[in-house]
């Protein structure tokens, strides 16, 4: 599979496979495996910082990145595409460096940073709002109080079912035990939601996770494999991240499924990546407490502080503040220019990318997401 040549130019495919053979797990590899250990200790101390331990993945990473780093051009492309593919190996390779830097609170932070970008002061002003309750450009709504709940078996079925009706013939559910607790992800490499082996959840939630997952990352994976050009099918570069996260709040925002409590927590993780770098996990877990109960308050952290290991010294993880970034990018293009929604559905593209939609360099979506009222009769379909 790998070379010897430092070969300056390569096809499509070529990369293609290059890539493919990539493992950047980084969300499994941040996961500290003694997660629920180490909250005990916190909860039981009013001085103790979790100390995290993590689980190590096999790779050939820095072989497949060694070979591809001489690459200067994608011969068979538009030349648009090539420099897409040109910026695409760089990227993996920062990413590959920061899956590897787990545990080491300097480099996280640094190359997270670099990544995904600290929260500017107008996001944080505004994630200090949606803390203060001034939530009236939300379409927000409550949590249902007497809530109907599913198990695995019946989540499964009602994935299927929505699978079937949105055409999504090669998608399947699978239990997992790599995921959080009453979790639910898409796996795109082998095309399958992941879920929790004991989840249960109600109706609302799940109506709200299959907008949020199927109705925009399987969609626009889907769409993104049909464009002939596999890595806008996957995550690619970090710019694509806003749009991702962004546009699937903004789905469940139109259909009605996005609560303050929700809201508040994204909003509370761009409030701690903002002021929480330079600070311990009980710091930074004792401030945010006045704003959040106290289980929240330390999900929260946990997620700003995962990949760090002795978290008594400082440190943050900055990924969490696409959510709410990303969500106000897409109300702000979204309302300037409607028909942008579609476009962006024909694969894990940037809003700026959409000229490309235009311009007939990638084809439209096979699958057009569905409206609110399409998606309703699905729901209705599926029993939910």
């Amino acid at each position: 599979m790998f070379s010897t040549k430092k070969r300056k130019e390569m096809t499509l495919e070529e990369v293609t496979l290059l890539l493919r053979e990539l493992r950047i797990p980084i969300s499994l590899v941040f996961t500290p495996i003694n997660l629920e250990k180490e909250k005990s200790k916190f909860f039981n101390s009013d001085v103790y910082n979790p100390q995290f331990e993590y689980r190590i993945v096999k790779n050939k990473n820095d072989k497949i990145l060694e070979e591809l780093s001489f690459v200067e051009k994608i011969s068979d492309v538009d030349p648009r595409i090539s420099d897409f593919y040109i910026a695409l190996i760089e990227e993996k390779g920062r990413a590959s460096d920061l899956m590897h830097a787990v545990g080491n609170n300097d480099l996280v932070t640094e190359i997270s940073i670099e990544r995904y970008r600290e929260p500017s002061r107008i996001l944080f002003k505004n994630a200090a709002r949606v803390l203060r309750g001034y939530t009236k450009n939300y379409n927000l709504v409550e949590y249902p109080k007497d809530p109907k709940f599913l198990e695995y078996d019946q989540i499964e079925k009602v994935f299927m079912g929505v699978f079937k009706e949105l055409g999504l013939k090669e998608w399947s559910v699978k239990e997992s035990m790599n995921i959080a607790k009453q979790g639910a992800k898409i796996g795109v490499k082998n095309k399958e939601i992941l879920l929790y082996k004991d989840i249960t959840r109600s109706t609302f939630k799940l109506r709200k996770t299959i907008v949020h997952e199927v109705g925009t990352h399987v969609l626009r994976a889907h769409n993104g494999e049909m464009t002939g050009f596999e890595a806008l099918s996957k995550a690619n570069l970090s710019t694509y991240l806003d749009i991702e996260e962004g546009l699937a709040i903004w789905n469940e925002m139109n259909m009605g499924l996005l609560t303050e409590r929700w809201l508040k927590n994204r909003a509370a993780m761009v409030w701690a990546i903002y002021i929480g770098r330079d600070m311990s996990f009980r710091g930074l877990y004792n401030i945010v407490l006045g704003v959040l109960p106290k289980k929240t308050a330390f999900n929260v952290v946990s997620r700003v502080k995962r990949g760090l290991g002795d978290t008594s010294y400082p440190g943050i993880y900055a990924k969490d503040t696409a959510y709410l970034r990303g969500l106000r990018k897409i109300m702000k293009a979204l309302e300037k220019e409607p028909r942008l929604y579609n476009k962006l559905y024909s694969g894990k593209i940037d809003i700026k990318q959409c000229v490309w939609v235009e311009e007939g360099l990638i084809k439209k979506p096979s699958i057009n997401p569905p409206t609110k009222e399409e998606w309703n009769e699905i729901f209705t379909k599926v029993g939910i």
